[in-house]
């Protein structure tokens, strides 16, 4: 049945003559969408990340040992699907597929992945230092010990990206450049 398959594959080609290339428009539009939905998933990964650093947040000052561990365990993979996301959309957001001023927005929105993964990458060490070696509830009080140092870890991580993130919304047209201050009054 495959031979068949490729044999009709064979029989449908035309000789000597060569795939017709897409556009240059369409697929610098193809290369567009890719990149938005590398911007999405990183998103969502930042998403997944605060949802997470909320939720351990509140187990640390309200739950149970086993609960901080669990909370602080799915913060952990989450950290880590943020390393992995950011490092994929450093090496694949395109280069070369808009206006000067979206792609200098996207130029600057990758030049932050690096920041952002290394965020991913310390939250995802330190937790998984803290989780090792003990019983539930040393692993919970170490755990409780630095949920200030992770918090403003992933903070001062987050900052510079979302900084950059608005103004690639800005320059790809998905968002309204925000208000200037109004002026001063004598």
């Amino acid at each position: 049945m495959l031979a068949f398959l490729l044999f009709a594959g064979v029989l449908q080609q035309q000789p000597g003559q060569a795939p017709v290339p897409a556009p240059a428009g369409q697929a610098a539009a193809a290369s567009f969408d890719s990149t938005t939905q590398l911007v999405a998933a990183v998103g969502y990964a930042v998403a997944d990340v605060k949802g997470s650093l909320d939720l351990f947040q509140h187990e640390v000052f309200n739950g149970l040992d086993g609960d901080v561990v669990v909370s602080a365990a799915a913060f952990e993979r989450n950290c880590h699907a943020l390393d992995v996301t950011a490092r994929m959309a450093t090496r694949q957001i395109c280069r070369h597929c808009g206006s000067a001023d979206l792609q200098r927005a996207l130029e600057g929105y990758r030049a932050i992945m690096p920041t952002l993964a290394r965020t991913g990458a310390r939250c995802f060490a330190r937790i998984d230092r803290l989780l090792q070696n003990g019983s539930q509830h040393v692993e919970a009080e170490r755990l409780r010990h630095d949920v200030g140092v992770i918090a403003s870890g992933i903070v001062a991580g987050f900052v510079p990206y979302e900084r950059r993130l608005q103004v690639l919304r800005v320059a790809a047209g998905w968002a309204s450049p925000a208000p200037s201050p109004p002026a001063p009054r004598n």
